[in-house]
C-alpha cells in the first residue's frame, strides 16, 4: 500500500483563522500548487500509485499565544481534515494539529482526534514559538504520546539555520534541513526518545543532514563523556538516531541511496511535501526512489514501511 506520508492541506478557513489571529502565511497561500483542487489531486496521485495521502498543516500549525486562539484554530484545522478523509472515502488521513504551548489543551485535542476523529498520528513544528519541543514543560505532552505509542510527524517551523540564513530563500532551502537536524538531535540528546521509547517520531526531508553525520555524534558524545559531561543517553547517539523513522523528501539519488544506508529501507518512507512540490516534481518524488535504489529497498519504501508503521489496511 502506497502511502505518502509528508503532504500539505491548507483550507482557506483554516488560513483566514490564523491571519485573523495574527499569523498570516504568504508562502502557504502562492506554494506551486496551492491552486489544485483536492479531486486534482486525487487523480495526480493516482497517476504516481500513491494510495494515501497523510495531510499535516507543515509550518503552519496552530501555536497562538492565547490558550482559546490556539484551541480555536486547532480544532478547526482537525474538523476541516476530519471532513476531507471522509469525504474521499479512504484516499486521505491526517495526523491531528494541536495547540502548543498549552499543554493541557494540546492533549485534550490529540484525545478528540486519535479516538474521536480517527487520526493517525500528530504532528508538531521542529520549536514551538521558539521553544525547543525538549523544554521540560512540554514533558506532559510527551508522556501522553507515549502512553499511547503516537506517530509524531515533525516539520520545520520556519525558523531557519541560524544568524544570516534570512537572506537568499535560505530559511527554507536550508534551515529547514537543520530544523530537522537539530530538533531530531536535542530529542535525542536530551534523553527525551529514551524516556518516552513508545512515540514513534518521522522526521522528514532524509532526516535533514543526519545521514552525513552519524559518526560525528558518536565521536562528539565520546569527548563528552571525556569531559565528563555525559549526554542522557545510554549508549551512542547513531543507535537512537536509528530508532526515528524518516520521509524521502529530497529527490537527489545520492542522497537516498546515503539515507538508505544510513537508516536502512525499513526506516524510510515516502513523502512528496506537496503543494511546495508539484507538477512533474511530484511523480518525481516517486521515480528517484525507484530509479535510485533496488528494488527491494524501494519497494519497503514506497509500499511497506508506512504501512506497517500508520496501521493503515490494505485497499
Amino acid at each position: 500500500m502506497r502511502i505518502d506520508v509528508h503532504a500539505h492541506y491548507f483550507p482557506v478557513e483554516y488560513m483566514d483563522c490564523l491571519a485573523r489571529l495574527g499569523r498570516p502565511a504568504r508562502d502557504a497561500r502562492f506554494a506551486p500548487g496551492a491552486g489544485v483542487t483536492l479531486a486534482e489531486r486525487v487523480e495526480m496521485f493516482d497517476n504516481a500509485k500513491i494510495d494515501v495521502q497523510v495531510l499535516s498543516v507543515g509550518s503552519q500549525a496552530p501555536y497562538l499565544p492565547r490558550e482559546a486562539d490556539a484551541v480555536e484554530t486547532a480544532r478547526l484545522a482537525n474538523d476541516l481534515y476530519a471532513d476531507v478523509c471522509k469525504r474521499y472515502g479512504g484516499r486521505f488521513a491526517a495526523f491531528a494539529s494541536v495547540p502548543l504551548p498549552h499543554v493541557e489543551a494540546a492533549i485534550a485535542e490529540m484525545e478528540r482526534c486519535l479516538s474521536t476523529l480517527g487520526m493517525v498520528g500528530v504532528t508538531v513544528a521542529c520549536s514551538v514559538n521558539g521553544r525547543p519541543l525538549d523544554d521540560p514543560e512540554f514533558d506532559p505532552f510527551f508522556a501522553e504520546l507515549d502512553r499511547r505509542a503516537v506517530v509524531l510527524f515533525l516539520h520545520p517551523a520556519g525558523a531557519g539555520a541560524g544568524p544570516n540564513s534570512a537572506e537568499y530563500g535560505l530559511t527554507w532551502m536550508v534551515g529547514a534541513q537543520f530544523e530537522d537536524t537539530v530538533t531530531a538531535l536535542r530529542l535525542v540528546f536530551s534523553g527525551l526518545t529514551s524516556r518516552y521509547p513508545r512515540i514513534r517520531i518521522i522526521v522528514p526531508h532524509l532526516g535533514g543532514t543526519l545521514p552525513f553525520l552519524l559518526q560525528r555524534l558518536d565521536d562528539h558524545a565520546e569527548r563528552m563523556r571525556f569531559r565528563g559531561e555525559p549526554p542522557a543517553i545510554d549508549g551512542p547517539p547513531s543507535a537512537f538516531v536509528k530508532r526515528l523513522w524518516f520521509d524521502t523528501v529530497n529527490c537527489h539519488p545520492a542522497s537516498l541511496r546515503c539515507a538508505c544506508e544510513s537508516f536502512g529501507a525499513d526506516r524510510l518512507m515516502l513523502g512528496t511535501d506537496f503543494p511546495y512540490l508539484a507538477g512533474p516534481k511530484f511523480q518525481r518524488c516517486v521515480t528517484y526512489v525507484e530509479e535510485a535504489l533496488s528494488e527491494k529497498e524501494a519497494t519497503a519504501i514506497l509500499d511497506q514501511t508506512a504501512q506497517a508503521l500508520l496501521g493503515l489496511g490494505a485497499k
